[in-house]
């Protein structure tokens, strides 16, 4: 099954590009840009690169900025 359903609209498994962008709300460009320099996987079908949910959390999880922890009472 290629599709999932949420909230009665049904997605595609991987997505385009501009799809993933319109999700994401990372630009295109930045994208290509993680594409290219092999930061984000992708399936290349045809002249098309598609992304995963799963390759954009896992990009996530590799470039997000950690909290500081400031510990607990006070108020900094």
């Amino acid at each position: 099954m290629a599709k999932k359903v949420e909230n009665n609209i049904a997605l595609p498994m991987l997505k385009t590009v501009e799809q993933m962008s319109k999700l994401s709300g990372i630009g295109e460009n930045k994208l290509r840009e993680l594409m290219e320099r092999r930061e984000l996987e992708y399936v290349q079908n045809g002249n098309r690169r598609l992304i995963a949910d799963a390759a954009i959390w896992k990009w996530y999880e590799q470039a997000k900025v950690a909290a500081l922890n400031y510990g607990s009472g006070g108020n900094g």
